[in-house]
């Protein structure tokens, strides 16, 4: 079966088979956002059903940029179905030749309605704090729930190293990375070599409890609808570990918001709130320390985006971006807190 570019005639042949009736597809749109996978869009009705909508998910032509395999993605959505996070219905995992003559698998779930955009969130007109805050306190409310559920009992230690201790959740992430990096690294990077020693160093051994964690999570990650979390996504960099780490990588999801000199919102403000709703106590120097392992994190798969450049199976010029800025952006965090590079002192007058 030659390439196939999800295309209606595709696409009804294929719903028609796994539903058993005959299917008329109404309409296919590729998702602009993201490079780490391709995401579609399919709507469709049957005689008996009104439109409806699911997601198709796979890997690109020259394979992911996130070294987590699409299986385990999809075996992440199969666990928490039964949870009381909220995510997508997952269906089908799709690896037969018959269908995936390309040799790219893919895995089908529901389209949850809502936007990953909240207007005015990142404005800092005052008449928006209010908003601001619910929002943050309503993602954070869901991080609780992650990082409370029973990921033994979910099954999430069959696909999922587990770290011996508490104290060594930040250890198994720096293993775990390296060795992830080993099996398609193309270049030295000397300077890993150094971070390593001071991360190892200075990772935090207070972890009150080992979660599951869901990695990349905050603004663009997440569905909402009327202010509401609907379905949490984008879940391939999901691991077991330190709460801390999941509070390094929010994005945008905790402004800090000041009113007459006084802090109203921020990270601090927010950890008493998530430690109050939990009761997981999360330090803010660990928080940090996650952030600059992300730049290790960050070197990994960004190096990944290389390989089908190097090997020549894809050209897309994101992953040129990916594999070059990001890789920089990452060795240099990790190079600025070794000290092997000095962090220039801000200018007067300039944001930092």
């Amino acid at each position: 079966m030659a390439e196939n570019n999800f295309d209606k005639g595709y696409l009804q042949r294929y719903l028609s088979f796994r539903l058993g009736e005959e299917v008329a597809v109404h309409d296919v749109v590729k998702f602009p956002r993201g490079v780490s996978r391709e995401t579609w869009f399919v709507e469709y009705s049957t005689k008996d059903r009104a439109p409806r909508k699911l997601v198709f998910r796979r890997n690109l032509p020259g394979g992911s940029i996130c070294p987590a395999t699409l299986t385990f993605e999809y075996g992440v959505y199969e666990r928490l179905q039964d949870s009381d996070i909220p995510v997508p219905g997952v269906y089908w995992y799709e690896d037969s030749a018959e269908w995936t003559g390309d040799s790219r698998p893919f895995y089908v779930r529901d389209h949850v309605e809502g936007d990953w955009n909240l207007p005015h969130f990142l404005d800092r007109d005052p008449q928006y704090d209010g908003m601001r805050i619910a929002i943050s306190q309503e993602h954070i409310s869901h991080l609780a729930k992650i990082h409370t559920c029973d990921w033994q009992a979910l099954g999430f230690d069959e696909i999922m190293e587990v770290p011996k201790s508490p104290a060594d959740c930040a250890e198994t992430i720096i293993v775990s990375t390296e060795k992830k990096l080993a099996e398609f690294q193309m270049q030295p990077f000397p300077v890993l070599a150094e971070a390593r020693e001071w991360l190892l160093d200075n990772a935090p051994r207070n972890a009150s409890r080992i979660s599951l964690l869901k990695g990349t999570n905050g603004l663009g990650e997440e569905v909402f609808r009327d202010g509401k979390i609907v379905a949490m996504s984008d879940w391939e960099l999901a691991a077991l570990g330190d709460p801390a780490y999941d509070w390094a990588q929010i994005q945008d999801l905790v402004p800090e918001i000041n009113v007459d000199g006084e802090n109203i919102w921020g990270l601090q403000k927010a950890l008493n709130y998530y430690e109050d709703l939990c009761g997981i106590h999360v330090d803010a120097t660990s928080v940090q320390y996650y952030r600059v392992l992300y730049g290790l994190i960050m070197t990994m798969f960004s190096h990944n985006a290389g390989v089908p450049l190097v090997n020549g199976t894809d050209l897309m010029a994101r992953l040129a971006w990916v594999s070059t800025e990001m890789v920089f952006r990452g060795q240099s965090g990790l190079a600025a807190v070794t000290g092997i590079v000095k962090v220039p002192e801000p200018v007067p007058g300039q944001l930092g």
